[in-house]
């Protein structure tokens, strides 16, 4: 998880909120024909403008979106034979596992709790916003909206919200936290880790 997460986070580093179609692939250690497919089929969400020069936008979030499911599914982006002779348009896609999470048994989803709390344990029973923001990728907005929405339980004492540790946790395990369309990419790679532990277990 460390690794991955400094991997990712050095990634956004170097690069701007937008990248073009070379950096894409050489981010992601592909060839020029595997990046087209996958931005044609919109396995990697971008702009399209259509032109023949710099083509192509895309997000850096939905690069390294790409490189955690890639991990997982490696079938789901292997372009098929000749698949230049069958381009499609350009269709939006976002990898958010719900199928994969509405398929979670009970003990499952225990275990994924489990899970979620050995990688907070170098924080403390409590949490600030911040804490939280580090540990999910999501901004303070987005975190006072749970907590407002009592979705993310919550204690405001001397002016500040604090969060207990197994709150976050029992969030990042509820169906609200599983419904969320544009999970963020630290949020995408606590699910990733936990689904690889499925396939080993």
């Amino acid at each position: 998880m460390t690794e991955n997460l400094k991997y990712y986070e050095a990634i956004r580093r170097e690069y701007p909120e937008m990248i073009s179609k070379d950096q894409f692939y050489r981010i992601a250690h592909i060839s020029k024909a595997t990046a087209l497919h996958l931005l044609q089929h919109g396995l990697v969400p971008c702009k399209d403008t259509g032109k023949k020069t710099r083509r192509y936008t895309i997000r850096t979030d939905d690069v390294i979106f790409y490189l955690i499911d890639r991990q997982i599914h490696p079938e789901i982006y292997r372009a098929p034979d000749k698949w230049y002779q069958e381009r499609s348009g350009h269709y939006n896609s976002r990898i958010t596992y719900r199928n994969e999470l509405a398929k979670l048994t009970d003990d499952e989803k225990m275990d994924f709790h489990k899970m979620l709390e050995h990688e907070m344990e170098s924080y403390g029973d409590l949490l600030i916003i911040v804490d939280v923001a580090d540990i999910t990728g999501y901004c303070d907005t987005t975190i006072h909206r749970w907590i407002n929405a009592k979705k993310l339980k919550a204690f405001y004492i001397s002016g500040k919200f604090l969060i207990p540790k197994l709150s976050l946790a029992d969030f990042l395990v509820s169906q609200y936290s599983f419904d969320i369309t544009r999970k963020t990419w630290k949020h995408m790679l606590l699910i990733r880790n936990f689904l690889d532990q499925l396939e080993t277990t």
